[in-house]
């Protein structure tokens, strides 16, 4: 009897019509099951690979994102006496901390890799649609793709003349989506000369001999790419805070002579300075794009623990307004500084939420309407620590969507590879293909139906 309902639920799956199968069931899989899939037929190797499916699937990434938050994190081991210091791999571990009544779920480590040519200790990483930038002490930069396991050295950029003079400095880049030209691009400023920071008195401001530039990648083809120089920014970039990277825009900040913010057009390809949040500035300060890459978010330092959160629309003309004030002053610990990262926001009961990285380690939730903290996750104790005592643990935490994009845009051939690449030294290796059962895969197809009207229910309530 089990048997023959077996065979019925089969044969019922084998009734769907393949274009029905891939662009409503099999797209709302995890790249995980959509990896293994690829084995099943021609026509499902062929749907998946296709670049609507793949659009489709991360815009439903994207969604689920805003009701389920995903947070990537990177841990790395750092030598404080080395800020060269190099490291021979690198991992990345996908965290769950909840919202909306989901529980906490421990970090999963997604994806490691090996790098024998070194990946320095300390990094800058950034996020877009999958894709993770990783920034290093030096003129390289990485980008990967954890959830397909795609692992790219792009090539050497300009030299940054900053790290001839600054210790313990991270570049930091930009990574998104052109829509005007339909492809993926990371983005760095760089120093041609840079000299020292010095005190005008005459003016009561801070100067700087400096020249400065802007370079992109495009990050299409398998064939190496090159940094395309840019028009050059109209003031200089700080090295402390990483750029807001939305759909329409790369913005940059800069502190001399006083604070500014620059932003970069992704369709026309240059810079103009717009307003920023009506504050002073401090280093620790911290920006970030939130609700799909829609709105800025400005996080100032009014005090140690103390701290404003800026938003405004990702428009022609920025208008900024004060979203709430956050206050971290422990009784017991009244002179311990904070920094606090806005990772992502999302409305729910009518009312906002944003989960905050409080000194890259602790996941917090915040109520805004409820002025109400809670922390959901401790990355010190989710994710493995250092067996030794001359280094520390720097956990770099980014917001995290998994997709199928590509870094390289390379298709794998003869079967579900994943291809990891380096376009420096121009080799690739290809990692084993899995074979699945193609019943078991139906069987799974099925309970996705299932569980499809479900989904939307709770999408549709969570919208409204």
């Amino acid at each position: 009897m089990a048997r023959l309902e077996k065979r019925r639920r089969i044969s019922t799956a084998v009734s769907i019509p393949d274009d029905l199968l891939i662009s409503e069931v099999l797209v709302r899989l995890p790249v995980k099951s959509l990896a293994r899939f690829r084995s099943v037929c021609r026509s499902w190797r062929a749907g998946i690979a296709d670049p609507a499916f793949v659009r489709r699937h991360r815009d439903l990434s994207r969604a689920t994102a805003r009701c389920a938050p995903s947070v990537l994190a990177i841990p790395r081991e750092v030598d404080p006496d080395d800020e060269q210091a190099t490291s021979g791999d690198i991992s990345f571990h996908r965290l769950l901390p909840g919202g909306g009544g989901n529980a906490t779920k421990a970090g999963e480590m997604i994806f490691e890799k090996a790098w024998p040519g070194g990946i320095t200790r300390l990094i800058f990483p950034a996020h877009c649609d999958g894709l993770v930038a990783v920034a290093t002490t030096t003129d390289h930069v990485f980008v990967c793709n954890p959830a397909t396991r795609e692992f790219a050295a792009l090539p050497p950029g300009s030299h940054d003349a900053r790290l001839d003079h600054c210790d313990l400095l991270v570049p930091p880049v930009a990574v998104g989506h052109d829509p005007w030209r339909n492809a993926y691009v990371v983005a760095r400023c760089f120093y041609r000369r840079y000299g020292r920071m010095r005190f005008e008195e005459a003016t009561g401001t801070y100067a700087q001999d400096y020249d400065i530039g802007h370079e992109v990648l495009t990050l299409a083809g398998g064939e190496p790419r090159r940094w395309e120089a840019t028009q050059d920014p109209p003031h200089a970039v700080d090295g402390v805070h990483r750029p807001i990277c939305t759909r329409r825009a790369f913005y940059w900040h800069g502190g001399v002579a006083r604070p500014r913010l620059m932003r970069f057009s992704l369709h026309h390809r240059t810079f103009d300075v717009v307003p920023r949040p009506p504050t002073g500035y401090d280093t620790a300060d911290d920006m970030a794009s939130l609700m799909d890459g829609f709105k800025l978010c400005y996080v100032h330092a009014l005090a140690a623990a103390s701290f404003q959160v800026w938003l405004a629309d990702d428009g022609a003309k920025l208008e900024w307004s004060l979203l709430c004030r956050i206050d971290l002053a422990d009784p017991l610990l009244p002179n311990l500084s904070y920094a606090v990262t806005p990772l992502m926001m999302n409305h729910g009961a009518g009312h906002q939420m944003l989960l905050l990285a409080i000194n890259g380690s602790k996941l917090c939730r915040y109520d805004v309407r409820n002025k109400v903290l809670d922390q959901v996750m401790d990355t010190q104790h989710e994710l493995p620590r250092a067996d030794t005592a001359s280094f520390f643990w720097e956990r770099y935490v980014v917001p995290y969507a998994e997709s199928l994009v590509s870094p390289t845009a390379t298709k794998a051939k003869g079967g579900p590879t994943a291809r990891v690449t380096n376009w420096e030294a121009g080799t690739c290796s290809v990692v084993e293909v899995v074979v699945v059962d193609p019943i078991r895969v139906l069987e799974h197809v099925m309970k996705t139906l299932h569980q499809l009207s479900l989904h939307n229910r709770l999408v549709l309530a969570h919208e409204s």
